[in-house]
């Protein structure tokens, strides 16, 4: 009897543990993580665009920020004084609520379709191009697009390739794995 006693109260505390709190309870769905909107100046500084290029001119950015429309966000370095270096432009599409990760992959993609010329670079996000004067990356559900530099030299080829290792570095560390 004490052993059907213990056991039925046992099922009791538990049938009232799972049916306390509503949202808080033992079968409630976990909160989605939020999606963190990424900052183009996080992902690659003027630091990063100052050592690039061999400190040939200081970079500012232009506007004193980076413009934001929907779900891409663009950042774009000039150099000081204007006119002695190419700008250093960094846009990222991101996924969000109302735009998928695979409609910025089909993006992505497209871009890459319509430039035959491009230059598959491995080892860099998800998947990679190269197609002057720019360098696109698809990681984590965003597109990052790279552009520096002028004249589809080995020279810009480094150039782009060094700024978006940096670029993913920091991105992959702002944006959580799936």
């Amino acid at each position: 009897m004490r052993k059907l006693l213990l056991i039925l109260s046992s099922l009791l505390i538990t049938v009232c543990l799972c049916a306390c709190g509503g949202d808080g309870g033992l079968f409630a769905k976990p909160t989605p993580t939020p999606i963190p909107e990424i900052n183009p100046l996080e992902v690659l500084t003027a630091e990063d665009v100052y050592a690039a290029i061999n400190y040939a001119y200081a970079p500012t950015l232009d506007g004193g920020t980076f413009y934001r429309e929907d779900n891409v966000a663009t950042a774009t370095y000039r150099s000081e004084p204007l006119g002695q270096g190419d700008p250093v432009i960094i846009t990222i599409t991101q996924f969000n609520e109302t735009v998928s990760k695979e409609t910025v992959w089909y993006e992505y993609d497209y871009d890459r379709v319509m430039r035959p010329s491009a230059e598959t670079i491995y080892d860099l996000g998800e998947d990679a191009f190269l197609a002057f004067p720019l360098i696109h990356i698809y990681d984590r559900g965003c597109h990052i697009e790279i552009t520096a530099g002028s004249g589809s030299s080995d020279e810009q080829r480094n150039l782009l390739i060094n700024l978006a290792t940096t670029a993913v570095a920091r991105f992959e560390a702002i944006m959580p794995a799936e």
